[in-house]
């Protein structure tokens, strides 16, 4: 009989369903309410688990990336 896969185990290989953009920010948002800053001091394993869901969609979220990091720098693009 197989083991079930944990949080983090499903985050690192990518088994996460992602959904739309609005699912994805939705359960962002309720895995970002779960966790205090200072969890990351000394993590559970549950803690860890969310933080790596969180990681693994936030990487894969493309609506990330509408921002133009040329407008962001003080560099002249010309």
């Amino acid at each position: 009989m197989e083991r079930a896969r944990t949080l983090y185990q499903r985050a690192r290989t990518g088994d996460v369903e992602i959904g739309n953009v609005y699912q994805n920010i939705e359960r962002c948002r309720e895995i970002s309410n779960e966790l205090l800053l200072t969890d990351i001091i000394d993590p559970s394993s549950r803690q860890i688990g969310l933080l790596s869901e969180l990681l693994y969609r936030t990487k894969h979220m493309p609506e990330l990336e509408i921002l133009d990091l040329n407008l962001l720098s003080d560099e002249d693009p010309n």
